[in-house]
């Protein structure tokens, strides 16, 4: 407990002590003043009424204040545990599980739903990706019960100029946007699905880019240290510091690692590295596939937005990998790392910022 919270808990339990003494004498006194048939001095009950209630306040922000500190405690308990768990692995080869969905399916589009009265199945817009990365058409599918007919626009999300539109007659109501290199960032379809006795709509919000950099091919995976090292090869149109990721899956489909590199890039053929480290593998596992290849040019200032490149290949297969061949050594974490870890421990022990 901090020492506002203290000093806090102490006013308050003085205020009410002194009240109970106060009350005590005064009452003492009155049953003195009665054997001797003396006329009896009665107290201020106003007084005490506003005592009473000045107690209660300091009573109810003390307990406030502890119960922040509490939860703050426990989140920092948390956190810090999670975080202890990922330093036992370097910040550029981390576990994957089938539950990180958020590594798996990084662009993946949530589907826009509105439930129809009377009807078990709702209606649904749903698009292939969130982003779109130029010369990419943008494809949409529109489900529901009993739709007659639906209409598309294709907005601007800034400006809410309408850019194109398609209308569907019959299923399957599903269309496909050309790309287009004058297409803004932020976009929107509204589609208006119309049904046997009303029309519904539905919004489905996504982004659009220009290419900056794409994924060309994997050139060689080999062993150094305590790495399995991926050497990928880019092609740069716009230069800038790159954040490249991808997912290690065994052969037959089996999450492995998430691996993750960072590096300033100029103009033109790149390479940017990967790295598996051997506390993610497995000794019986050779076989392995690289997939779900994600390209950032990160953001340099506030004013200019991350932008994401693309990919001319799916998947690379790795064969025949000796896991044997590694330095089996743990992983170190950094001192900034270990700081952060201590950072978080304090903070869960003391509840305070």
């Amino acid at each position: 407990m901090n020492k506002k919270n203290i000093m806090m808990l102490c006013t308050a339990a003085s205020i009410f002590v002194a009240w109970l003494v106060i009350d005590n004498e005064q009452i003492e006194a009155g049953k003195q003043a009665q054997q001797r048939s003396e006329p009896l001095n009665i107290p201020d009950i106003s007084q005490a009424h506003a005592v009473t209630t000045a107690t209660k306040k300091e009573l109810k922000t003390a307990q406030a204040s502890i119960q922040i500190a509490t939860q703050l405690s426990e989140a920092a308990q948390h956190v810090a545990t999670q975080y202890e768990d990922t330093l036992k692995y370097p910040p550029y080869s981390q576990p994957l599980s089938v539950n990180d969905e958020d590594r798996l399916k990084p662009n993946y589009f949530y589907p826009v739903s509105s439930v129809i009265e009377g009807h078990e199945q709702p209606l649904s817009i749903k698009l292939t990706k969130y982003r779109h990365v130029y010369p990419e058409d943008i494809a949409v599918a529109v489900s529901g019960p009993e739709l007659k007919q639906v209409d598309l626009k294709l907005l601007d999300v800034d400006t809410q100029q309408q850019l194109a539109s398609i209308r569907l007659l019959q299923g399957p109501f599903e269309a496909r946007f050309k790309g287009s290199k004058s297409l803004p960032r932020n976009v929107q379809i509204v589609a208006m699905a119309k049904l046997d006795n009303k029309d519904v709509p539905l919004v489905a919000q996504f982004q659009y880019m220009q290419p900056s950099a794409k994924v060309v091919s994997v050139e060689q995976v080999y062993a150094r240290g305590d790495n399995m090292v991926i050497d990928v090869r880019l092609q740069v149109t716009n230069p800038g510091t790159y954040r490249l990721r991808a997912n290690l899956f065994t052969d037959s489909n089996l999450p492995l690692a998430h691996l993750v590199s960072k590096q300033k890039l100029s103009k033109g053929l790149q390479t940017l590295t990967l790295r598996a480290h051997w506390s993610v593998l497995r000794p019986q596992v050779t076989q392995m596939r690289l997939a779900g290849f994600t390209l950032e040019r990160m953001s340099p200032s506030p004013a200019e937005p991350s932008m994401y490149g693309t990919s001319e290949i799916q998947s690379y297969d790795i064969i025949d990998f000796s896991y044997d061949s590694l330095q089996q050594l743990p992983y170190q974490a950094s001192a900034k790392e270990k700081q952060s870890l201590e950072f978080l421990r304090q903070l869960a022990k003391s509840g305070e910022l």
